[in-house]
């Protein structure tokens, strides 16, 4: 058993001290509410609740590391609500911070730290134990799973039949059917595997409706596939019963998971595989780099890296932040591994930069890498900030300042991307200017600068932001891009409860609203890092190393506040992330510093 700090407590809490500690606990139970902004007569039963965690944190001894954690991990958290309460998406404004948000900021600290001061201390002491022996193969139980997920999944192919088609999912289709010119803004990868169920469609006669519907369905069951395989994989390690069925109940019943299979995203394989590539990292970690020895294993690392390279733009900083790490922890087996790794990341910019230049495949446009500096330019503009004429200048040759004033919106960068007065050929031409006049801008409008930045990220760190999820469907297009597609209703149900189900989800059901929330979905991973490294296990924090490049990629270039999908590889990680909060141990074995490294 790791070595604990303890911090002792005394065992007997005398008469004032629990009145007082009554008294503290209903104090801040008012207050918590009262920021939240929650019904007051939930004081008593909050209080009763918060004054158990103060009498067993009095009474008990708790670890001073586990202490140091929470307090940390709380304070964030209480940043985060504190920060994004400021900022109203209905009004568009950032309120202006008073000294009572030190209190508050104070009194959530101290609330999620009882709370998850017991929480730490909890799972710590609540040991998974694993089996040694299973008596079904592992293969079997992926075949089952899958097919399971997959027929789970198939009422939304046939309610929403062709699938749920977006302008973004258009915007694939005409470039798949080769209607239009390729680009790498709809990454190439998830182009061409569209391409043989589109065209085939169109060669044998069927029309769009058909190949879609069919290359959904094989999205889907692709998707089933690598969900079943974590079931599997989770069997296969020996967890018990009690944890495989709820993660394919969570599969099988989450709404947003059967939604997005039948959905035509990038997003939707790109977050898949990623869900395979976090286990498979597990996998590794747990063999201390062993399995990097194996053959078979090591190629198909390297495949599951190439798929996250190419299914989507900023796959590859994924991976190639990744793959130093892992070259840095086993450099003992540099030999095997490094040759490989560098070729991964020589060859995709090659690929992605000459050979698609050669192949005459457009670039992303520039304006998608810089949303944030041109909202941050934009409400300098719209709040009159101060500019040098040579900074008003170049500015309004990207879009006229009048024009930007009107235009920017607070949490997205397409009002001003995809506006008609919006000069993208000037700035793909103008790229170090640019770069040149937003820093210049930076100092006088850093107030600006950082509102700007905070609303347009909001979602990704603020539980309380939302924002739409999917769509249902095929939504009407635009000119020729329609290609004659629309919804075909297979049977006389009405889809519209059936659409409401995520709203439900999001808005309705307590607790449960979280699987909705990025914001709550990234927390949770903080979280589990945290767990991670107060048990010790530190470098088994790398398995999610990928997710948080993914949520930092976003923070660094999102085009717009709260985008479920850019982050539903966090959905899909969700129930290996609450596993690994958790020690583990082999049957007949004592719970070790080591017994992590089952997963």
């Amino acid at each position: 058993m790791l070595k604990r700090e303890i911090i002792q407590t005394k065992h007997h809490i005398s008469l004032p001290v629990f009145c007082l500690t009554a008294a503290v606990s209903l104090c801040l139970s008012g207050l918590f509410l009262l920021y939240f902004r929650l019904p007051l007569f939930l004081t008593a039963p909050l209080g009763a609740g918060l004054l158990l965690l103060l009498l067993w944190m009095l009474r008990f001894a708790f670890s001073r590391r586990t202490a140091v954690y929470s307090i940390i991990f709380s304070a964030l958290l209480s940043l985060s609500f504190i920060i994004g309460g400021k900022i109203d998406t209905r009004t568009r404004q950032f309120d202006a911070i008073y000294h009572s948000d030190i209190l508050y900021f104070a009194v959530l600290t101290v609330v999620f730290f009882l709370v998850f001061l017991r929480l730490m201390d909890f799972l710590q002491n609540h040991t998974i134990t694993l089996s040694s022996h299973t008596h079904i193969s592992a293969r079997k139980i992926w075949v089952g799973s899958a097919i399971f997920l997959f027929l789970c999944w198939l009422p939304c192919l046939i309610l929403f039949y062709p699938g749920n088609i977006s302008w973004d999912s258009l915007a694939c289709i005409v470039r798949a059917m080769g209607r239009t010119r390729l680009t790498n803004q709809q990454p190439i990868l998830y182009i061409l595997l569209m391409r043989p169920f589109l065209m085939g469609a169109s060669a044998l006669g069927l029309g769009t409706n058909v190949g879609t519907a069919s290359f959904l369905a094989v999205q889907s069951a692709a998707t089933a596939a690598m969900a079943g395989y974590v079931v599997s994989w989770l069997h296969k390690k020996g967890f018990p019963a009690y944890v495989q069925i709820p993660v394919l109940a969570y599969f099988a019943l989450n709404p947003i998971i059967a939604f997005y299979a039948v959905t035509m995203w990038k997003d939707v394989l790109f977050s898949t595989v990623l869900m395979v590539y976090t286990v498979n990292l597990i996998d590794l970690i747990q063999s201390n780099g062993e399995r990097l020895k194996e053959p078979w294993f090591f190629v198909w690392f390297l495949i599951v890296n190439l798929f996250i390279a190419f299914l989507r733009n900023n796959g590859y900083y994924l991976i190639a932040v990744t793959l130093v790490v892992l070259a840095v922890l086993y450099r003992k087996i540099w030999k095997r591994i490094l040759p490989a790794f560098l070729a991964l990341l020589i060859i995709v910019p090659i690929v992605q930069g000459p050979v698609y230049d050669a192949c005459n495949i457009g670039k992303s446009p520039f304006a998608e890498s810089v949303a944030i500096p041109l909202q941050q330019i934009g409400r300098s503009v719209a709040e009159n900030g101060p500019m040098t004429e040579e900074q008003k200048n170049f500015v309004a040759q990207i879009m006229p300042l009048e024009k930007m004033k009107k235009v920017y919106f607070p949490f997205t960068a397409d009002k001003i991307k995809f506006d008609k007065q919006f000069n993208s050929d000037f700035l793909e031409k103008n790229k170090g200017e640019f770069f040149k006049v937003w820093l210049g801008m930076m100092r006088p409008n850093f107030r600006n600068y950082v509102k700007a930045y905070l609303m347009e990220t909001l979602g990704y760190w603020h539980i309380g932001t939302s924002n739409w999820i999917a769509t249902f469907g095929t939504i009407k297009g635009y000119g020729e891009e329609q290609l004659g597609m629309k919804h075909v209703s297979l049977t006389d149900i009405d889809t519209r409860p059936t659409s409401l189900s995520v709203e439900q989800l999001q808005k309705s059901i307590p607790i449960l609203s979280g699987l909705a929330s990025i914001g709550f979905l990234f927390w949770t991973v903080v979280f589990t890092i945290f767990m991670l490294f107060l048990q010790k296990k530190r470098r088994q924090t790398v398995a999610f190393l990928p997710l948080i490049l993914l949520w930092g990629t976003l923070m660094a270039a999102t085009p717009t506040y709260c985008e479920f999908r850019y982050m539903y590889a966090f959905a899909l990680a969700f129930p290996l992330a609450v596993i690994s909060v958790f020690p583990f141990a082999r049957a007949n074995m004592g719970k070790s510093s080591d017994a992590g490294s089952a997963i």
